[in-house]
């Protein structure tokens, strides 16, 4: 695996999207890979911050048609 696959499965490596096979190899490249291992470690950092700061559930509210009415 090179960094730019390293790079676009994190995202996938975060939410636990991926298979045993894909996880061992990003792991690995991590393991082995420093600037890799400091996008991952500012990824995590950032869905961690949004988790804490964005922890209320979005409006019931006509929220769903307003969506709705906006793609369409």
């Amino acid at each position: 695996m090179n960094c730019s696959d390293c790079v676009e499965r994190l995202d996938s490596y975060l939410d636990r999207e991926l298979n045993e096979e894909e996880v061992d190899q990003v792991r690995k490249h991590l393991t082995d890979c420093p600037p890799c291992e400091h996008v991952f470690q500012l990824r995590s950092d950032l869905k961690r911050l949004v988790k804490i700061c964005c922890d209320e559930a979005a409006p019931a509210s006509g929220l769903r048609d307003k969506v709705r009415n906006i793609l369409t």
